[in-house]
């Protein structure tokens, strides 16, 4: 009778797993509506698509893998594509690429186990097949989502070292405002000035500008709408309202740059006393550990009975 409701419980579990994967690598029509709004969120091109090569190319093995964990994505609907292509999109990460993690992942979780139980029954261990396609699909399961779990942390550590990289660089914008230098070239000596992935952006971004005839606020304001930086859009407005109506340009940039700094102030300090309320409870824990520790030894020392010595017994001397 086990060995019958196991044998059901295997294949109902198998004919579960085949029946997502088929309904997830099944093509499904588009609506007219998704696919337009679709097109609205793409990038609009520009001459870095061929210029640039893509920082995340794959392989052909990892390109066929790719597509099945494509079609996965789409036919489970299980995620956001939306919020999901803006986050890859900030970290300069594909949707192929992502696809492919999430699929790889998800087959180590499937096989590993799958392999471990073939390994002990083959040493002669028995293995419950029960356990075993449990923690296999657990595995799976997991290993599917385990990607998607730290891409908004990674947006928010991306976005804030942004804003860190942005204030330096309105700072040395305004010191060469500050020696008589006109706003554009100011704008590009001080990107050439810095290192780092932001002022390669900041970069790469006044360049295209160049190639294609458009304004530096206009790709300041492309640049933050991609990376969703409100304080560069904002820039953005200002250098277009000194470029349009000869507005003072050093004084706002002065006045954002020390509005960063100021918010960034803020964010390092509500970090560090959100850590420092984290670690009340290992410290208050290891606190209660050691007075258990001590105070054991203390009740064993007082409530123990020890030998009296009787002061009349004669003493053996040499």
């Amino acid at each position: 009778m086990t060995g019958t409701l196991i044998a059901a419980l295997l294949a109902a579990g198998i004919g579960l797993g085949l029946l997502t994967v088929g309904r997830g690598l099944r093509r499904r029509p588009v609506q007219l509506v998704d696919a337009v709004a679709t097109l609205h969120r793409r990038p609009r091109p520009s001459v870095a698509t061929l210029v640039r090569e893509p920082d995340d190319e794959l392989t052909r093995f990892q390109r066929h893998l790719a597509r099945p964990g494509l079609r996965l994505l789409e036919g489970l609907g299980l995620a956001d594509r939306g919020l999901l292509e803006e986050r890859l999109r900030i970290l300069d990460k594909s949707l192929e690429r992502h696809a492919y993690e999430k699929l790889f992942a998800g087959l180590v979780g499937l096989l590993l186990p799958l392999a471990l139980g073939l390994i002990l029954g083959l040493n002669g261990t028995p293995v419950s097949p029960l356990l075993l396609l449990l923690v296999t699909f657990g595995l799976a399961v997991g290993g599917f989502f385990y990607p998607d779990l730290p891409l908004a942390e990674r947006v928010a550590d991306r976005q804030r070292a942004f804003r860190h990289a942005l204030s330096t660089y309105l700072d040395l914008v305004s010191i060469i405002l500050a020696g008589g230098g006109g706003t554009e070239s100011a704008l590009t000596g001080a990107a050439a000035a810095g290192d780092g992935w932001v002022f390669a952006e900041i970069r790469a971004t006044l360049r295209r500008g160049e190639l294609t005839g458009r304004t530096p606020w206009d790709m300041f304001e492309e640049l933050g709408e991609r990376y969703g930086i409100e304080e560069l859009q904002e820039l953005a407005s200002s250098i277009s309202l000194a470029g349009g109506h000869g507005a003072r340009v050093r004084q706002s940039l002065v006045a954002k740059s020390e509005a960063l700094r100021a918010k960034q102030t803020a964010e390092i300090e509500s970090m560090a006393e959100s850590n420092t309320e984290k670690m009340i409870v290992p410290v208050s824990i290891m606190v209660l550990g050691l007075m258990v520790f001590i105070g054991r030894g203390a009740i064993d020392a007082i409530g123990g009975t020890t030998p009296a010595t009787d002061p009349q017994t004669p003493i053996d001397g040499p």
